[in-house]
């Protein structure tokens, strides 16, 4: 149920992120539809990464919980910042949030990723 729920949040999180790409700016010609291909898949690697962790880990509810933990803030604070970035504070380097925020998220994933492989690991270890 827990990877339930974490995967719910993480897709909320990711089709947030896609609706403030087409608030910004939705694609009118071909080239545009190209570009914006490739910012969608960098915007939503992040997401993926942690929903392929959560998918990946062992039935630890230690680990999955701190994946979770992962996931809320991740989808969170992204969309308070998008939605700070384009609609309350729009501005013309707003844009630049979207090519920042993906490496932040996946900075700011690792250490809950280390912290739930280890609790995985060292649960492993006291069951053996």
């Amino acid at each position: 149920m827990l990877t339930l729920v974490t995967l719910v949040v993480l897709v909320i999180g990711a089709v947030a992120t896609l609706g403030f790409m087409v608030y910004a700016g939705f694609p009118t010609s071909p080239s545009r539809w190209f570009a914006f291909f490739l910012f969608a898949a960098w915007a939503l690697l992040p997401y993926a990464l942690l929903a392929t962790a959560v998918r990946w880990r062992p039935s630890n509810r230690v680990s999955h919980s701190v994946l979770g933990v992962a996931a809320a803030l991740m989808s969170g604070f992204s969309i308070l910042g998008l939605y700070s970035a384009f609609v309350a504070h729009p501005d013309p380097q707003s844009a630049l949030v979207l090519v920042f925020l993906p490496l932040w998220q996946l900075v700011g994933s690792l250490p809950f990723l280390g912290m739930s492989r280890y609790l995985a690991r060292r649960t492993e270890v006291e069951r053996a």
